[in-house]
């Protein structure tokens, strides 16, 4: 148990990772509302309530646990050919040759996406889901570069990022047999315009995406 807390706690205050619990729509309860609409049965924002320092969900997670399909994930890092393009720049040295100021650059993220149920599988939700992660990334923490690492036995994931996205292969680590695909743009501006157009072109419906930017659910 104290490990778990501890894993928990470190994955919280680490401001490289993002991680987000995917849940399907259709396994969360619905119920009729005085109006006759129908809405999703979810648990209200949930308290500050702490146990040993850690925010804890009660309320949310067993009302919503039946409904986890799977998680997707951002693992934030400095790109090395921006810190060597900035190491490089001879404004940003000191007389002596040192480097003055040097920013903590996060420009680029990792993208990991898991549907562990079957029955959610093949329903296009990995492109809808790694769409909304990176409009998030490029648009809130100004990321210009996403990438994947894929094994070269997983087809589908090749299909998903390759074809259906457009990411380019950039390495193949062949004693892993693990290919690495990226899509990088020169700005963020310019990340979150390639994405909205890819919303498009997936046949994914832009006010569903924006519905879900609101309330993470898929």
């Amino acid at each position: 148990m104290e490990q778990e807390v501890e894993m928990q706690q470190s994955w919280r205050d680490d401001d490289r990772k993002c991680t987000f619990i995917i849940l399907a729509r259709d396994l969360l309860h619905a119920r009729n509302t005085c109006d006759d609409s129908t809405q999703l049965d979810i648990p209200p924002p949930p308290s500050d309530k702490q146990v040993d320092g850690i925010c804890v969900y009660p309320k949310l997670v067993v009302q919503t646990l039946h409904a986890m399909i799977g998680d997707i994930n951002l693992f934030l890092s400095e790109d090395d050919e921006e810190v060597s393009e900035y190491l490089q720049n001879s404004n940003n040295k000191c007389q002596d040759g040192s480097v003055s100021n040097t920013p903590a650059i996060v420009q680029q993220a990792e993208l990991d996406v898991m549907i562990a149920r079957p029955s959610h599988r093949n329903k296009g939700l990995g492109a809808e889901l790694a769409l909304i992660m990176m409009h998030y990334g490029a648009s809130v923490l100004k990321i210009t570069r996403f990438f994947v690492k894929i094994k070269d036995t997983n087809a589908s994931s090749l299909r998903l990022f390759r074809d259906k996205l457009g990411f380019s292969q950039c390495a193949y680590a062949e004693c892993f047999g693990e290919y690495e695909l990226e899509r990088k743009c020169k700005s963020a501006s310019e990340m979150v315009k390639w994405i909205e157009n890819k919303w498009t072109l997936c046949g994914v419906k832009r006010s569903r995406l924006y519905d879900l930017h609101k309330c993470p659910l898929s």
